[in-house]
């Protein structure tokens, strides 16, 4: 599963840990599980649109906007 550090550009500026692959993500933020996505369908993405690349840009969308977390 690949590995991304991520910064967030505004608030804190906090850095994030976004571990990612097809149909899955998880934010972590100091060692913290911060949002859990493990399995697409949860979110109301088909299996075959669910690709890392897209996991990876909901996961900063979810940073970014804080979805489902806290700073």
């Amino acid at each position: 599963m690949p590995i991304l550090e991520y910064t967030r550009s505004h608030g804190k500026c906090l850095t994030y840990t976004i571990a990612y692959d097809e149909g899955k993500y998880f934010i972590q933020q100091d060692n913290r599980l911060k949002k859990a996505v493990p399995d697409a369908l949860a979110i109301g993405i088909a299996p075959n649109e669910a690709k890392a690349p897209l996991m990876l840009r909901m996961a900063i969308a979810d940073i970014e906007a804080l979805l489902g977390m806290e700073e």
